[in-house]
């Protein structure tokens, strides 16, 4: 959107949408996914907006259906993607992982970050600002269910830096031990999923 605009759906209160607004509403009926889908892009228009359509969509995430033996859809919002799955104890939950596009993008950068610095900085510093790049990754992708991804990425970048920094001179600069030291003396972050997503969310029955 190029600007705030007001909108009115569904004949409630207004509601503010800021420039960039990305919006997930949960329906019990298609057809008033549909509806609200439709007037909001008329209300919209009247304001010279419009929404993303390559960005819009709507999605069955039911899971009575899942229960049911219908396989339910996915979605992506904020990095992550939503799926329904099984928790411990055997019952459909909303899980979080994170956007395998985003992910793939985030090491790609990674790559790219560590080849262009290798000869820029020293060894330590390098993997201090890594440190502190990767601690912002885990405190956001760190939530309920992700540990798998959030893992990854911490891996990957470690792999990423140990090849870009051994490529600094003729002969290899350390060993993977050695490497884990200088690791270990910066507090290099470990994977770890301790936030959780809103419990109302979470727990919302889905139709």
């Amino acid at each position: 959107m190029s600007r705030d605009a007001h909108v009115r759906f569904c004949e409630k209160p207004r509601v503010k949408f800021l420039r960039l607004t990305r919006l997930v509403i949960a329906c019990q009926y298609k057809k008033d996914a549909d509806r609200i889908k439709g007037a909001l892009s008329n209300r919209l228009s009247k304001f010279g907006l419009k929404m993303n359509e390559d960005k819009t969509k709507l999605v069955s995430f039911s899971k009575r259906k899942q229960r049911g033996g219908e396989k339910q859809q996915t979605f992506d919002f904020l990095g992550f993607t939503f799926y329904l799955g099984k928790s411990r104890k055997g019952f459909y939950v909303v899980k979080l992982k994170t956007n395998s596009k985003r992910l793939r993008s985030k090491l790609k950068r990674v790559n790219e970050w560590a080849r262009t610095i290798r000869n820029k900085s020293t060894t330590n510093q390098i993997i201090k600002t890594a440190a502190s790049k990767v601690r912002g990754h885990v405190q956001y992708y760190g939530v309920s269910f992700s540990f798998a991804d959030v893992n990854k990425f911490v891996w990957q970048t470690k792999k990423i830096l140990f090849k870009w920094l051994n490529r600094r001179s003729q002969r290899q600069s350390f060993n993977w031990e050695k490497f884990q030291d200088i690791l270990a003396r910066v507090s290099f972050p470990q994977a770890k999923t301790g936030k959780n997503m809103p419990r109302a969310f979470l727990n919302q029955e889905w139709p």
